[in-house]
């Protein structure tokens, strides 16, 4: 009993069968998986979608011939010269295939033979082909698209045929293995009129934008090195995997009319006067492009939403003229050799920023200015004082702190944030979970000491009628958060 399989040299001789007529009933219903039309000059291929069960040779069984597993083109070659031998009434009629080269996968299909429709192009695997009219002009010339890594059963690759065009689709999803038309002639006798009048043979960008899953494109010119594309079969190692972070969002929460926060607050916009940047430790940087987190987002978030927009053919650009198709351009980050988010621009060579990186994740975080030049932040450390409801709630409750070297002392001097604001104030300005929160420049800062050292600091807070005193040492050190609770207890003596 034949199962639908891909057709191949291994197979073609027990699994195909020649149809007394063509799909369409013509000149009677189809009885085998490829019809000779001798009349048009076209070539079908039957799959089993469209007639369940044919007759092999030993009774009606399943029709192997398969719209998704498809046949290669040299079992159709094979299947060709093995019908012509036995069959002299098809030699009363020109070929409809040749042979050029089989392990390129470069075959043709000759004297204005054709397939019928473009399901019967699709279906076929393992090559590229020309198609050439009976005055030996080319028709039409297919490139064959074939992945070479890993791509999931259930994500849709598609390809351009120009860098930013237009992206289509490949009839199947999962691994690639089909030919694209890059060329197309309608000048030729017999005329193929829907041949098309095109020549694309000089790009094609094969990719693979899964929100969930890492992305990747490979384009010919560069990534392939091929100067012309042509009747034959090419790999692409496209190569996807799950990605590191945007897995543990939904694409329906990220991008699109039900978008929740902090999405809601993300836009992507390219600038029409960069604007400059100078937080870096390097030299200021200029930014066309920026991407505005109103809503405060991680890290993780912003590459999600990047990410979101990569896998969309809408516009994408918040500029309120310029136009930037999501799938059409490149993706607007990668990952570096130390695992950091660098960003980049998708459409151009120009850089993007990222607002309101957290502090949290800006040591994950490189940037690439419209120069190319790479920028990062200092090291910078969030310290959290947790001082408690009770200083709080004392109107009167201070908080200050020191660097702890010249502290008790006339010279003792006050711990500056990374904005150089001096650590003090009112404690009622802790936020809802009693912290008083500060950034620090680990690499810069140089009043308490030599800069990119730790440095052992004293935190002060006391209160004046509702909370007592409380001191607490603590040492800033090249780590990201560094906590510690400074609570004053309450005031039973005053």
């Amino acid at each position: 009993m034949a199962i639908a399989q891909l057709i191949d040299l291994s197979n073609y001789d027990t699994l195909l069968v020649t149809s007394s007529g063509g799909r369409n009933g013509d000149p009677v219903p189809p009885s085998g998986n490829v019809y000779f039309n001798t009349v048009s000059g076209t070539i079908e291929f039957i799959t089993k979608q469209e007639l369940p069960t044919i007759n092999l040779g030993d009774g009606p069984e399943d029709n192997p011939l398969d719209e998704t597993l498809g046949i290669k083109f040299e079992a159709i070659y094979a299947f060709e010269n093995q019908e012509r031998a036995s069959n002299e009434e098809l030699r009363k009629y020109n070929r409809w295939t040749s042979g050029t080269f089989k392990f390129g996968g470069a075959y043709n299909f000759i004297n204005s033979r054709k397939p019928t429709t473009a399901a019967d192009r699709a279906i076929i695997r393992g090559s590229g082909w020309n198609e050439y009219a009976s005055d030996a002009g080319i028709d039409r010339i297919y490139f064959g698209n074939k992945g070479l890594s890993n791509i999931y059963a259930g994500s849709q690759p598609y390809y351009q045929l120009s860098a930013g065009g237009a992206p289509v689709d490949y009839a199947k999803t999962g691994q690639i293995d089909e030919a694209v038309q890059v060329f197309g002639s309608t000048g030729n006798t017999p005329s193929d009129d829907t041949a098309g009048d095109f020549d694309t043979r000089t790009y094609e960008a094969v990719s693979v934008r899964t929100f969930g899953n890492t992305y990747d494109r490979k384009v010919t010119t560069t990534d392939l090195g091929i100067a012309e594309l042509g009747g034959y079969s090419t790999g692409f190692a496209v190569n996807e995997g799950a990605h590191l972070t945007t897995g543990d969002y939904d694409l329906a929460d990220v991008y699109g009319g039900a978008q929740t926060s902090p999405w809601t607050g993300m836009h992507l916009e390219e600038l029409d006067t960069p604007v400059n940047r100078d937080e870096f430790v390097e030299a200021a940087g200029d930014f066309t492009w920026v991407v505005v987190n109103s809503g405060t987002g991680t890290l993780d978030q912003i590459v999600a939403y990047l990410d979101a927009l990569a896998q969309t053919d809408d516009d994408i650009n918040y500029h309120i003229t310029n136009v930037t198709r999501g799938k059409r351009v490149g993706t607007w980050y990668y990952y570096n050799a130390a695992g950091k988010v660098v960003t980049r621009s998708g459409a151009d060579t120009n850089g993007l920023y990222l607002y309101n990186v957290p502090t949290a994740d800006k040591q994950r975080v490189v940037f690439t200015d419209d120069a190319g030049n790479l920028k990062t932040y200092a090291f910078s450390v969030s310290v959290e004082a947790e001082i408690g409801a009770t200083a709080k709630s004392d109107v009167n409750a201070w908080y200050h702190s020191f660097f702890a070297a010249a502290y008790n002392t006339s010279g003792a001097i006050t711990v500056l944030d990374a904005d150089t604001n001096p650590v003090k104030g009112m404690a009622s300005s802790a936020n809802g979970s009693n912290k008083i929160i500060f950034e620090f420049d680990y690499t810069g800062d140089s009043v308490g000491g030599t800069p990119n050292t730790p440095k052992n600091c004293v935190f002060l807070c006391e209160g004046d009628g509702g909370a007592t005193q409380a001191k607490t040492l603590y040492t800033i050190v090249q780590q990201t958060t560094v906590a510690f609770s400074c609570a004053p207890g309450v005031e039973n003596n005053a």
